[in-house]
Order: C-alpha cells, then sequence, then structure tokens
C-alpha cells in the first residue's frame, strides 16, 4: 500500500464485514464485493483504475474487470484461488473437528492464517486480530461464495491486463492450481510465482514484489519478470 501510494492515489478498502467495515446484514459474498468497489469508485469520483487484490480480493477484482471493463486498467492478484475447489481440503473440517466444536468457518480460517510464518511481530498480531474478529456468520458467507467461484470464463474474456502471483510455499492457494493461466495465450494474462513466498508475498518478499508490481502498472504490453540484478540484491539481503 506504502509502495504503491508513492505514484498513485491509493485506497484500501474493508470489503463488509471486514476490518472497520460494517458487519451487519447478509452482503459476504463476492457479488456484493464487486458493487462495493463499483459504487466506491463512482462516490469518489474515480473513473478508471488499477485493482490489486490478495486472496479473495483477487477474486473480486477479476470479477469487477470482467463485469466493468471500462472502470478498471489493470489487475494484479495475489494467492487468488482462481476456483474454489483448491480451498476444499480447507474449509470442510471433519469429524473430529465437529466433535472439538472447532467446525465453525472463522475456527478454521483463524486456524489456517497461524500455520502461516510472518516475520514481523506487528504484522503477524494485527493479521490475528482481524483474522480473530471475523463473525461466523461474515466467514460462513465468504467461504460459501469462494467455493462456489470458478473464474475460467472470466479469465477467457478478459480485457484488462492481468498479473497473478503465488508463493511457492503458500499452504492455503496453491500456485499449481492456476497453471492453466500460461495456456489462455490470447489473453492479457501472466502467473509469475515467487518460490520462497508463502501466502504473503508482500511481506515476504516485499523488495521484490514491490518491483513486480510497480513494473506491472507502467508496463505496456510486455510480461514482467524477475530481473537478475533484482536476484542478486535481494539476496544478499536474503530475500530470496
Amino acid at each position: 500500500m506504502e509502495l504503491a501510494s508513492e505514484r498513485y492515489r491509493a485506497y484500501a478498502l474493508d470489503f463488509w464485514g471486514f476490518g472497520e467495515s460494517d458487519r451487519r446484514g447478509t452482503q459476504f459474498n463476492i457479488t456484493s464485493y464487486v458493487d462495493m468497489v463499483c459504487q466506491f469508485m463512482e462516490k469518489m469520483g474515480i473513473p478508471q483504475a488499477n485493482l490489486v487484490g490478495h486472496g479473495m480480493g483477487g477474486v473480486v477484482a477479476i470479477r469487477t474487470a470482467r463485469e466493468r471493463p471500462e472502470k478498471v486498467i489493470k489487475v494484479m492478484t495475489v494467492a487468488t484461488p482462481m476456483h474454489g475447489s483448491v480451498l476444499g481440503g480447507h474449509v470442510k473440517p471433519g469429524t473430529f473437528s465437529k466433535l472439538l466444536g472447532l467446525s465453525n468457518p472463522a475456527n478454521v480460517w483463524s486456524k489456517l492464517i497461524r500455520q502461516i510464518p510472518i516475520a514481523d511481530p506487528e504484522v503477524q498480531s494485527e493479521i490475528y486480530e482481524d483474522t480473530d474478529s471475523l463473525s461466523e456468520v461474515v466467514v460462513a458467507g465468504v467461504q460459501e461464495s469462494l467455493l462456489d467461484t470458478n473464474l475460467h470464463a472470466d479469465l477467457a474474456t478478459l480485457q484488462s491486463p492481468l498479473l497473478a502471483v503465488y508463493g511457492g510455499k503458500d499452504p492455503i492457494v496453491s500456485a499449481d492450481h492456476a497453471a492453466f493461466i500460461s495456456d489462455l495465450a490470447d489473453q492479457p494474462l501472466q502467473m509469475l510465482v515467487l518460490p520462497k513466498s508463502s501466502h504473503f508475498p508482500f511481506l515476504e518478499q516485499s523488495n521484490t514484489f514491490g518491483r513486480l508490481l510497480t513494473d506491472f502498472l507502467v508496463s505496456q504490453g510486455t510480461p514482467v519478470e524477475i530481473k537478475e540484478e533484482w536476484r542478486r540484491r535481494v539476496t544478499q539481503r536474503e530475500y530470496l
């Protein structure tokens, strides 16, 4: 966020049910979040924007670009499930979990997040606090919406350039499930994997991620890449 705001006017949205946004109602799904993004842009007088989304935020960004292409310049997604089946093994707790009372969706996601190493104690505390504060109603609605999502058709007709970034060690969203992106050669799509990152590449390899973001936003249709000089520089700082 800080890096993007150095060159662009940047906004970070809390979807309904998350962060400081309203947690009442039942609007906790991808469709409502797409509408939320569009309404925000209209009320703020933003005719077009680049969208960057992590996890579910990436799903919302892709759907927004597909449904309202005139509003979206480029899309960058991070650790985004391109189809819900990649999450199936994580969000369907077994009988033993139910017996222990650990089967509600909020508990499942809270446990998953705690399995991911986060080096910065302050950031770790903030992420844990945000996850723990989610209500079961919110997580259940989001979970159902994500499991029903399949972005194959969206990507096949996407007009906005897309860069999809994944962590090679992500225990939640495997990069392998999105390999089909490379087969959509006629579309302006690109997928990159940061081999040593987990679910939060922007935290774990912040320098490399920042360069990818800025290069993608200024690119004119050419693929972005992790350049050799980046590798040498960040290796010395133990980022790779």
